[in-house]
């Protein structure tokens, strides 16, 4: 098993874009057990990088890193966010008929990439962050206070934010625990993200992890997709499946007497219902049978651990030549049953006696 001493970990928040499966919250003890098991003399490769929050926090630790993903719109918006100042931080925020405008175009750019990403529900760029019935006050309101105050953060203490809230219209806001504008939230992550500009200068490429076979004397740091999950970026020859119209109606009878945003796995499928205005209760499906090679990348993996430390963060892998080495407690997910699995924490693995 690695160690870790937790008082060693740096002061301060963790950075990276807001992203799917990102890592970021347990960023910071990721890179300080590379540090304290591994030395800091060996260059790092965050070969499935994602939003960059492995890579940023090697950065500000003072690690050579080597920042990679085979996805370009997620490193481009990752170099474009640190080398832009505050200014343009504030035009992220959109409403939500700029963001369905946004959504339609056929070509997009890297502000449109970042602009989706940062104002769409839990950040998967295809609705947007507000039901329908919510998303002006809230959208104005946000606006209105970097207008008046020019804030991320500490907004809740500003005159403006007091006042609108003790409005009657905001009456089913204030019933609420947390009572937060999200899209400013979103800002405050872009603002720490740009604290890299001046701090290095980062090397960002976009292969597959197999262009990386010939690296030696390194540590990889791998966060493949989880097993069974697709990757649009890794795909061979598929044919064509259909689902059949019963089991289309079974699936969409269970999902509609479950709870909202939950997704089921049946035969390689997995079904969900829209929870957007614009798609409420439509159903969706995606064929998983062509999924993610895992056993590829573990044979990978295992060769590339005869010349570099490798180092795998995963839920589980069915792989019996890897070990977990260290479990993060607090670190866990929904599954495709839509339903957190409280057994299941994000681990780190490496290759048996390595």
């Amino acid at each position: 098993m690695l160690s870790l001493d937790e008082n060693k970990i740096r002061k301060g928040k963790p950075i990276g874009l807001p992203y799917q499966g990102s890592k970021k919250k347990i960023s910071k003890k990721i890179v300080e057990i590379i540090k304290q098991n591994f030395g800091t003399d060996r260059p790092i490769y965050d070969i499935f990088g994602g939003g960059g929050a492995i890579t940023a926090e090697c950065i500000l630790n003072g690690l050579e890193v080597h920042y990679n993903d085979l996805g370009k719109d997620i490193t481009n918006a990752f170099e474009r966010v640190i080398s832009q100042d505050r200014e343009w931080i504030k035009t992220l925020i959109i409403s939500r008929t700029e963001f369905f405008e946004i959504k339609a175009k056929e070509n997009k750019t890297t502000d449109d990439f970042l602009k989706l990403l940062l104002n769409s529900f839990g950040n998967s760029m295809k609705t947007f962050m507000y039901s329908k019935e919510i998303s002006d006050l809230k959208y104005n309101l946000a606006k209105e206070i970097i207008g008046n105050y020019d804030v991320f953060s500490g907004y809740r203490q500003t005159e403006t934010y007091k006042k609108v809230t003790s409005w009657s219209e905001w009456d089913w806001f204030n019933e609420k625990k947390s009572r937060s504008l999200e899209q400013l939230g979103q800002l405050q992550q872009i603002e720490r993200l740009q604290q890299l500009e001046q701090l290095n200068e980062i090397k960002v490429t976009n292969k597959s992890y197999r262009d990386f076979s010939e690296v030696s004397g390194a540590i990889l740091y791998l966060d493949p997709p989880y097993e069974g999950t697709t990757h649009d970026g890794y795909k061979g020859k598929k044919q064509k499946r259909i689902v059949k119209p019963e089991v289309y109606k079974e699936m969409r009878d269970k999902l509609l007497k479950l709870e909202k945003g939950t997704k089921i796995e049946h035969d390689s499928f997995i079904f969900s219902l829209g929870v957007d205005d614009n798609n409420k209760n439509r159903m969706y499906y995606k064929d998983v049978s062509y999924s993610f090679d895992s056993q590829d990348f573990y044979d990978w993996a295992f060769e590339m651990s005869k010349s570099n430390i490798v180092i795998i963060s995963s839920y589980s892998i069915s792989d019996e030549r890897f070990e977990v080495v260290y479990s993060f407690d607090k670190a866990r997910g929904t599954f495709q049953g839509g339903q957190s699995n409280k057994a299941k924490n994000e681990k780190l693995f490496m290759v048996k006696n390595s």
